[in-house]
């Protein structure tokens, strides 16, 4: 290969993309054998979200995707370890970002449903088709399987949010009606009783 400035670039990016495989190998690793612990405390749902849009909402405002938010301030505290949870809100909320075209629109809502407050992250993107929704959360699945690694990801990051939501006794699905028809990711999580 030349010893130019463009491919020291190639050589950097495909390092930093194969640095960032290997963390969230590792970190699958991790939730899957149970090898960590969750310092649970109580949070306010909407200060999770606001944050979760601070971080991301200067690359939704280059893509020119709209971000909106209807989360009650006045919605039970949930019981949860902030920094685990952030993580997958981050990763839904970044993931429909990423499968939304420009002028499409993402939407964070929150409600109460008996013991628990239900999430969700909706979005006007490219959807899911039907047959794909029972496989989502499997590590490494793709929808497109012709997707580069470099655009997609590393295909782990909804397995991590699952054992993540699922550890502190919560769930989390999607719904599609297909190709071109958006999609919504649901979270559930407990309400803390102690609040």
């Amino acid at each position: 290969l030349p010893a130019e400035a463009e491919t020291y670039q190639q050589v950097y990016r495909e390092s930093d993309r194969l640095a960032r495989l290997v963390d969230d190998l590792q970190e699958l690793s991790r939730r899957e054998a149970g090898a960590y612990t969750l310092n649970l405390t109580s949070a306010s749902v909407s200060d999770l979200v606001a944050a979760v849009i601070r971080r991301l909402e200067r690359q939704f405002l280059e893509k020119g995707v709209s971000l909106h938010a209807e989360v009650s301030t006045e919605l039970p505290r949930v019981k949860v370890d902030e920094d685990r949870i952030s993580q997958v809100l981050l990763n839904l909320v970044g993931n429909a970002l990423q499968y939304t075209p420009s002028d499409g629109e993402v939407f964070i809502t929150a409600l109460r449903q008996s013991d628990e407050i239900q999430i969700a992250i909706s979005d006007t993107g490219i959807g899911i088709p039907v047959e794909h929704l029972p496989n989502l959360f499997t590590r490494f699945y793709r929808v497109d399987k012709s997707r580069s690694r470099a655009g997609g990801g590393s295909g782990i990051g909804l397995t991590i949010s699952k054992h993540l939501v699922e550890a502190h006794g919560g769930h989390i699905w999607v719904e599609s009606p297909g190709m071109d028809q958006g999609s919504t990711f649901f979270v559930t999580l407990p309400i803390d009783t102690n609040d």
